[in-house]
């Protein structure tokens, strides 16, 4: 095809890693003849190579039939590449997003693009793109049903906020790119909720985020933002997850330092308060986990004793208990609650050198498993849904530890120098992964073996 070139060119000069890249690609015959061009409405035929301008920097190879081969690994044959005329003069264009060909974000720093037309033998000039680290000012995922929902506020370097949302595919959680919801001025900080389904809960996935006092939510999916509410008054911490409780509404909650949990349901009429109540107690860290007949189980670390304290309350905000109970008699090392499921509190304890690991369901004993000695544990997580794979993971000296419960022995799983909130991820019930946030990069993931 000597009459004919294609070049590619990025359609925002920056993205994120992470982020959707959505590049245009053009077919163009400068020739006097008409000639076979590849068909828009087929397949892909066009390889993609993002490289790196720093020496020895990295270089992905990024193509649609790569990612299908990978997303379905049991698939037979490539599809067959389907052509149309193309009189002299004229041009076609395709948009793809090279992101999403991609499984997980890119490492930052500025890149050369170029595309290639295997079955004309060509080769487009290069040009260029910056893949930018995400500043996860705050950070919310969770599993809902088979998929990890997420949503993440971006800190720019001029001080505003990106918002931005994201589906895993049902395989990996690694596919699937962030997509831009919102841009928020300069201001305060900001905390972010996606919303998991509880019940099912229709088309659109709800995340809800808080700044200065107040409270606004989103209902979007793919590229499309469905609903946008007003903000309305929220003192306090915003709750992660929030939780999809019918078709169209997510329920999210703030918690203030005193102690009083407000809770409010978002529709596509806006938001508006649902029912409020007292803890009992100042609180730090708070979690909370939510049951289809939409009751929720508050769990909270006093801010004076440190000990962890839990309270059950019906669908309408009735205490389901007298009084908050205690789970942990002293402050644990660390702690956590299902944000679904029966809602078991685990907490990790210093016991000499080692460590214990408590389990403690709202009824019932506790049940206590020994960890072998772990110097340096900076970040911990457990998983307890895991069919057979229930596993306590942590961060210690630039490395992420997994030990299974059944016979407990760490386990070197992945180098992460700079891995901060830590998140054990289980989509199908048995492949357990662990995500984190890198700063300098963004969000890591990694399958635990």
């Amino acid at each position: 095809m000597a009459n004919a070139v294609i070049a590619t060119f990025p359609n925002e000069p920056a993205a994120l890693s992470g982020q959707s890249l959505m590049v245009r690609t053009v077919f163009d015959n400068r020739g006097a003849e008409s000639l076979a061009a590849p068909s828009p409405d087929s397949p892909s035929p066009f390889a993609y190579f993002l490289q790196s301008q720093k020496e020895g920097g990295p270089i992905y190879g990024l193509s649609e039939s790569i990612t299908d081969r990978r997303r379905s690994p049991d698939r037979v044959g490539a599809p067959q590449l389907e052509t149309q005329p193309l009189a002299a003069g004229g041009k076609l264009e395709r948009q793809e997003d090279i992101a999403d060909f991609w499984s997980g974000g890119f490492e930052p720093g500025k890149y050369s693009l170029t595309v290639r037309y295997d079955a004309g033998d060509l080769e487009s000039p290069r040009s260029v793109v910056t893949i930018l680290p995400l500043v996860a000012e705050s950070f919310s995922s969770f599993v809902s049903e088979t998929h990890l929902s997420s949503v993440v506020a971006h800190r720019r370097q001029d001080g505003q906020i990106t918002l931005l949302q994201r589906e895993s595919e049902v395989r990996d959680p690694n596919e699937g790119v962030f997509l831009v919801r919102r841009l928020l001025p300069q201001g305060g900080a900001v905390g972010v909720a996606t919303a998991i389904d509880v019940v099912p809960a229709g088309n659109g996935r709800w995340f809800a985020w808080a700044r200065d006092g107040k409270l606004t939510a989103i209902n979007g999916g793919g590229n499309r933002v469905f609903a946008t509410t007003e903000p309305v008054p929220a003192p306090g911490a915003l709750l992660s997850p929030g939780f999809q409780v019918a078709v169209g509404t997510a329920l999210f909650g703030a918690v203030s330092p005193a102690g009083r949990l407000e809770t409010y349901l978002a529709t596509a009429a806006g938001l508006k308060k649902h029912w409020s109540s007292e803890l009992g107690t100042a609180a730090g860290k708070v979690l909370w986990n939510a049951q289809p007949d939409g009751s929720v189980t508050v769990a909270w670390e006093d801010s004076t004793s440190g000990r962890v304290l839990r309270r059950s309350f019906a669908p309408d905000g009735q205490p389901r208990d007298a009084a908050p109970q205690v789970g942990t008699p002293g402050r644990p090392i660390a702690w956590g609650l299902p944000a679904t499921g029966p809602p078991v509190l685990w907490a990790v304890v210093a016991d000499g050198a080692a460590f214990v690991l408590a389990r403690i369901p709202v009824a019932g004993d506790r049940s206590l498993t020994r960890l072998p000695e772990l110097s340096g544990a900076t970040a911990w997580d457990f998983d307890q849904a895991a069919q057979g794979a229930s596993a306590v993971v942590a961060v210690a000296e630039g490395k992420i530890y997994r030990s299974p419960m059944t016979n407990p022995a760490w386990l070197a799983v992945r180098d992460a120098p700079r891995a901060q909130a830590l998140h054990i991820v289980s989509l199908n019930g048995r492949a357990l992964w662990a995500e984190w946030i890198e700063a300098g990069f963004g969000i890591r993931r990694v399958k635990l073996p």
